[in-house]
């Protein structure tokens, strides 16, 4: 499963897309420090979030995620439960989680201040990603570039069609990549920022769910969130 650290970075091509979208898409906004709305996620909840993971990682979603209930509603089968599926490869924590605080140029977090929280969880023998992400100005998911490049085996003008499409999305709206590897759903934050969670599944022989259950699993998931 696709895991993301923003201070790494990733190919120029995918940078200069996400930089060339996100300069396009900022409205002049400042601060995730303003007024409250009826959403659930910011960049200060999600600081505190990632401060309570710590830079080890942590076994169990911060988060307030009930996956089994998702996974009910798009009619994925399987007992669901944090981490990933049993018989994954894969060496990472359960959860990681950048607080964006320390974050150095030019890109990532130093560019556009923010947090993000990261969980896999499992679903029988699917492993999920789902990525909380907010920041300061508009489009958190830019941030995601990489990430999102390489669960939906997107090229580097599919990925500027893709984060396009989400940028333009209303709060609510799931967009799903065309091989159904990564669904993004923007989130209406609790604050003058931005936010969105982004869903992925899929790797190696396994091609997950399919896009019409993942893409209804992110959008049960979103429905928690307020």
């Amino acid at each position: 499963m696709e895991r993301t650290r923003l201070r790494r970075g990733g190919t120029l091509s995918v940078l200069l897309v996400a930089a060339l979208l996100t300069g396009c898409q900022q409205d002049g906004g400042d601060g995730a420090s303003g007024t409250a709305a009826d959403g659930t996620v910011s960049v200060s909840s999600l600081r505190a979030a990632a401060d309570e993971v710590g830079p080890d990682g942590a076994d169990a979603c911060p988060l307030p995620y009930d996956v089994a209930e998702a996974a009910k509603k798009a009619g994925l089968p399987g007992e669901a439960g944090d981490g990933a599926a049993p018989g994954d490869d894969s060496d990472d924590p359960a959860v990681t989680a950048e607080s964006g605080r320390d974050a150095e140029g030019p890109g990532g977090f130093a560019a556009n201040p923010g947090a993000l929280v990261s969980c896999l969880f499992h679903v029988g023998d699917q492993t999920l990603g789902i990525h909380t992400i907010a920041t300061e100005s508009k489009s958190a998911e830019n941030l995601l570039a990489p990430m999102i490049m390489t669960a939906g085996r997107l090229s580097s003008d599919d990925l500027a069609s893709y984060l396009q499409r989400t940028g333009a999305g209303a709060p609510g709206e799931a967009v799903a990549t065309e091989n159904g590897g990564c669904v993004t759903v923007r989130v209406k934050p609790a604050d003058d920022g931005d936010a969105s969670l982004v869903v992925t599944a899929g790797q190696g022989d396994n091609a997950g769910p399919g896009r019409e259950k993942l893409t209804a699993l992110a959008s049960a998931l979103h429905a928690q969130l307020g």
